[in-house]
């Protein structure tokens, strides 16, 4: 931003900076044009006591002219056109300024019974009215010391032109440009820290932003909203699918591997499995160790129960098998699926996850180790959903362990 005139070197956020300080004094300024409404009004009532007829008639036809400029000012405010253009503050002070002319005028004429002198009733009136226009230019300084200008040129070259003493001329001219003065730094300074606000609020947005989607890359925007309202987010699902991931004789290649050489296949080999989750529709939960726990039909999933996890597999596999070829490392992974009933929630207080549990959890890591490597085991209940989509093995009797004699289907790949 400049020193004198401040802008935004973005032009949406000075757009935006804009329309913001505008909508946000509109309320001030029509709250201005009300009181100065009400004291023409009062003016109105009063001068008929003070003033002869024809001064009277006068006097009312410039503050009503004045007024129905003002009025157009007040419903002009509302609109979104001012909001958008603030160009408008221009031709719209331009008309007040004449109406602010005509009123003084209708007043200089009664100077005998006022008591004013015509430069000093010219004085007040453009006092109140340059101090009226440092508030209603809003985000607009530029156009304001514009107008300033001008209106400073206008009571100079009328000042000068009348038949009073150089020392009232120098007198009158010094008041009304220290009026001036006061108020244009009074509209700089203003919009100065109407602009280090709005800029600080935009980067404490920036920065809400980047921590919700933190906070969504951890956590599913539904429960995030949970526990932002302060809710316990405790869920049950009586049919989920979980899909549970393992690098086969991954001990024998951390002995065998630089621990740098070996980081760097389990992130290549996780992120070939975010990308397959995130293909097919199905919710990472996390990774232990090199294994990697997925679920189809919880909280954060778009894919539906066992069809999606076996895709998921299948794909996961081709991923690993181009994996290991590209690294010359012999890299396999078992995989196991089973369907059936989970709770899922949000527990403690630091490093929140969305978590599942349940026996369903222990089935499916207990049918990965049933796997051959390459392969892929599911339970029956996953077979039901599936078969119509893949040729499995006939079904086998297997003791798990936790888990007792289980009917495990290894998939034909």
């Amino acid at each position: 931003m400049g020193v004198l005139f401040q802008h935004f070197p973005d032009s949406e956020a000075e757009r935006d900076f804009v329309r913001s300080e505008r909508a946000d004094r509109a309320p001030a300024i029509r709250a201005l044009i009300i009181i100065a409404i009400a004291t023409l009004g009062s003016y109105i009532v009063m001068n008929p006591m003070h003033f002869p007829r024809a001064g009277v008639l006068v006097y009312t036809a410039a503050a009503l002219a004045f007024i129905a400029i003002l009025l157009g000012l007040f419903f002009v405010t509302k609109t979104e056109f001012y909001l958008a253009r603030r160009w408008i503050d221009l031709p719209l002070f331009v008309a007040v300024l004449l109406g602010m002319i005509g009123l003084t005028k209708a007043l200089i004429d009664q100077a005998a019974i006022t008591g004013f002198p015509s430069h000093v009733m010219a004085l007040i009136q453009m006092g109140i009215l340059v101090i009226f226009a440092s508030v209603a230019f809003a985000g607009n300084v530029f156009l304001f010391f514009l107008w300033a200008a001008g209106v400073l040129a206008l009571f100079s070259a009328w000042l000068f032109s009348l038949p009073v003493s150089p020392i009232g001329k120098v007198y009158a001219l010094t008041n009304f440009t220290t009026f001036l003065i006061f108020a244009l730094y009074f509209n700089w300074e203003i919009d100065r820290r109407a602009r280090g606000v709005f800029a600080a609020n935009r980067a404490l947005v920036a920065e809400r932003r980047k921590t919700e989607e933190l906070l969504y890359n951890v956590l599913p925007r539904e429960v995030a909203a949970r526990l932002k309202a302060g809710e316990a987010v405790a869920d049950a699902f009586s049919d989920l699918t979980v899909t549970f991931v393992d690098i086969v004789a991954f001990s024998s290649l951390a002995q065998r591997l630089s621990p740098g050489h070996l980081v760097t296949l389990l992130n290549d080999f996780f992120s070939a499995a975010d990308d397959c989750a995130d293909r097919h529709g199905i919710e990472k939960v996390k990774t232990i160790g090199d294994a990697y726990l997925a679920v189809a039909g919880g909280m954060a999933s778009r894919g539906l129960g066992g069809e999606a996890a076996l895709r998921f597999a299948r794909d996961l596999i081709e991923k690993v098998e181009a994996l290991a070829e590209a690294s010359g490392i012999d890299l396999q992974v078992r995989i196991g699926i089973h369907t059936g009933p989970v709770v899922g929630g949000v527990i403690g207080s630091s490093r929140l996850a969305y978590d599942y549990w349940g026996d369903t959890m222990n089935i499916a890591s207990r049918l990965q180790h049933a796997a051959p490597p390459g392969g892929i085991a599911v339970s029956e209940a996953t077979y039901f959903q599936t078969r119509h989509m893949q040729d499995y093995e006939p079904a086998q009797t297997t003791l798990l362990k936790g888990v007792g004699e289980t009917a495990i289907h290894i998939a034909r790949l």
